[in-house]
């Protein structure tokens, strides 16, 4: 009967220090799993960021563009306007 008590025994304090060491395991992936959820969270909002940075900046592509051709056709008016004076002025004097 002792030996049967003292295998339970044994048996009880190594169950409990597998229970403890397993709690703690569980403790250390409740606390990863927290983090990793926060880190989740923290990716979202700056995919968010991301976004709204690259809409702003085709927005100011496409303003950019349509700028760089309001001045090129300026150039281009301005050239042709030169050329038809300068054809006028030939003409008068032919």
């Amino acid at each position: 009967m002792k030996v049967v008590m003292s295998s339970l025994m044994d048996k009880q304090d190594r169950l409990q220090t597998e229970n403890t060491t397993l709690k703690l395991r569980v403790a250390e992936c409740e606390k990863v799993s927290r983090i990793n959820q926060e880190l989740k969270e923290e990716i979202l909002e700056i995919r968010k960021q991301n976004d709204t940075l690259k809409t702003t900046c085709q927005n100011y592509e496409s303003s950019l563009k349509s700028l760089q051709d309001k001045v090129q056709d300026g150039i281009t008016d301005r050239v042709e306007a030169d050329l038809g004076d300068n054809k006028l002025k030939e003409l008068r004097n032919e």
